[in-house]
């Protein structure tokens, strides 16, 4: 019963954004920001612990709070992006950013490469999929299944009307396989906790990456490919593609190319998230792995 009245709650705020005016939404969204902001103290505190580890403290309090919120913002306006992608066609979704260095996707595309996009939570991360998808051809993504069957059904619905399938996260290995085999396109979301995987540097901390996407690369001779959707307004976005790392030319450091992969991959995510920090999902325990015990302290 609970899991169908959250489902009811979604779908009321589903119309709500539908039937608000486009040139009232955007301010009614930093409204909602700005309470959620300021009453949701429980992920302000996480968003604290992560800013002064990621950032030896070095940051003032108006600093953080900016960033903070701008963070919030980013939210709000990724939930905006998934309930009206859902229902707008091709076109007004790829309107919505422009892309740089396509020619990097291009000539992946052209060469006839497996190809792994590897994002992030990062600015418009709901734009960022969805215009690749579409633009390029199917995409294979990696997500955990949600607890709630109703919003999971929605949930996939969605990607579906996206030209994205989506891969569960306990079986992703045979998922991004099987997706190789139907020349899809594979994207995975690098930049959240994971209790296995590999221990890579993360703003100078120890933390768990997933390691899919480099194993995957390396068994396929696949070339992985970042992207990062950076917000510029409300429905307004750059897609930057970053070059390509090419399993089959790549110069390896060390004998575990498995490692020296994940780590180069999450180095990537780590240069993007300074450019604009405000950008990116502070609000999920990313440190979790050495500094549990910060985030249980009250």
């Amino acid at each position: 019963m609970t899991n169908y009245i959250v489902y009811l709650i979604y779908k009321f705020f589903e119309f709500f954004f539908k039937i608000t005016p486009n040139f009232l939404l955007k301010h009614l969204l930093v409204l909602i920001s700005k309470i959620v902001y300021l009453f949701n103290k429980k992920h302000r505190k996480i968003v604290d612990i992560n800013l002064d580890l990621a950032f030896d403290k070095n940051l003032s309090k108006k600093q953080k709070d900016d960033i903070s919120y701008g963070s919030y913002k980013s939210l709000m306006f990724n939930m905006s992006e998934f309930i009206e992608n859902q229902y707008l066609s091709k076109d007004k979704i790829l309107h919505k950013a422009n892309i740089q260095n396509e020619e990097v996707i291009l000539d992946a595309i052209k060469n006839k490469r497996k190809i792994i996009f590897m994002t992030a939570h990062y600015g418009g991360w709901e734009i960022a999929l969805p215009f690749i998808a579409l633009k390029y051809g199917k995409l294979a993504v990696v997500n955990r299944k949600m607890n709630n069957p109703y919003m999971q059904n929605m949930y996939a619905k969605a990607r579906d009307n996206n030209n994205i399938v989506m891969l569960e996260k306990s079986m992703a290995a045979k998922g991004m396989i099987k997706a190789f085999q139907k020349d899809q396109f594979i994207a995975v979301a690098i930049d959240q906790h994971i209790k296995s995987g590999v221990e890579i540097d993360f703003f100078g901390k120890k933390v768990m990456a997933t390691d899919s996407t480099s194993r995957m690369a390396l068994k396929f001779d696949a070339i992985i490919i970042p992207i990062f959707a950076v917000m510029n307004d409300f429905r307004d976005y750059t897609i930057k593609i970053g070059k390509g790392i090419d399993i089959i030319n790549h110069e390896f450091k060390t004998e575990d190319k498995i490692k020296e992969l994940t780590q180069l991959q999450n180095s990537l995510v780590e240069e993007q998230i300074k450019l604009k920090p405000e950008q990116w999902f502070w609000l999920h325990k990313r440190f979790k792995h050495k500094h549990n015990e910060l985030y249980k302290v009250k």
